[in-house]
């Protein structure tokens, strides 16, 4: 079968409305291409609706009006799309089940992949039944970072990474291909070395996160540091993916620290919830009185 050529117009379902699927979903949506959101939870999908207007512009929340569905009905979302992309939490078994469902209902002709930062390509692949036609992605906050992590595994097509490649470009993400299967990617394996040094450092008690967050933003002239980063990304999603490190080493210098586990027990996650390493809205490191020292 000639699979086809990324196309604007088709539509693609973005599978999984949390942090990172629902800003896929809007970024896609915003260029003009047809997207489907689904959930399983109505009430995720309504939380949702409400972020991607915060995000826009008024020309923008049009052609969100125009281009953006959602559905709690899996093949209703799948229907004549393109491309089927999953965005469910970093759990190897949840996304091989997610992905063996969708591969039995998707087109014959489209494409499959994973929203991942830590998995690799081949085991999501061989679940979803097209190993050839599968990638993984892994995005950067497209809000404000043009970076995305392509990746594919052992029996993935030239063709797929080609879809991959020109999907990023549709969407005015900056594509980095990792050319040989490997945990983390590329440029994500440098991001992952520097959180688990802060995790330990912090874990041991050597160093405070204000601390090396302030000291990272001096000299780097970031407007967050590591800590603040991890808050963004959510911190049961970090401490997700640094199990997986871990599972996959057998390092303790890989396990994560135990104050991480307190922090996502307690639900501090981060942004989401309003408190992880800072409060927010309005965290302690946008004010500059506090990069120079001040309280």
């Amino acid at each position: 079968m000639a699979f086809p050529k990324f196309d604007p117009a088709r539509p693609i379902a973005v599978i999984g409305m949390g942090v990172m699927g629902a800003k896929v979903a809007w970024t896609c949506a915003r260029m003009g291409i047809p997207t489907r959101a689904y959930d399983i939870s109505a009430t995720q999908l309504e939380a949702v609706l409400g972020q991607v207007h915060g995000w826009s512009e008024e020309e923008e929340r049009r052609r969100l009006a125009e281009n953006l569905s959602y559905t709690t009905d899996l093949d209703r979302a799948l229907a004549d799309a393109q491309l089927a992309f999953e965005n469910v939490p970093e759990d190897l078994g949840l996304k091989q089940r997610v992905h063996a469902d969708i591969g039995m209902r998707l087109a014959a002709d489209a494409y499959m992949g994973s929203n991942t930062s830590s998995l690799l390509c081949s085991p999501l692949a061989d679940a979803s039944g097209r190993p050839q036609h599968f990638f993984n992605m892994n995005f950067t906050d497209p809000r404000s970072q043009g970076l995305v992590e392509i990746m594919g595994g052992d029996k993935t097509a030239p063709e797929t990474i080609d879809f991959a490649l020109a999907w990023a470009e549709a969407i005015r993400m900056i594509p980095v291909l990792t050319r040989v299967e490997q945990m983390g990617y590329s440029f994500n394996r440098l991001w992952r070395a520097i959180k688990k040094e802060v995790l330990q450092q912090w874990g041991r008690g050597a160093g405070r996160p204000e601390d090396i967050d302030r000291a990272w933003m001096l000299t780097f002239g970031t407007p967050y540091g590591p800590f603040g980063l991890m808050d963004q990304v959510g911190l049961a999603t970090i401490l997700k993916i640094e199990e997986r490190y871990f599972e996959a080493s057998g390092d303790e210098s890989d396990r994560p620290p135990k104050v991480l586990y307190d922090m996502v027990e307690r639900g501090d996650l981060g942004v989401a919830t309003g408190r992880g390493f800072y409060t927010y809205p309005n965290p302690a490191y946008e004010r500059p009185e506090w990069l120079k020292g001040g309280a």
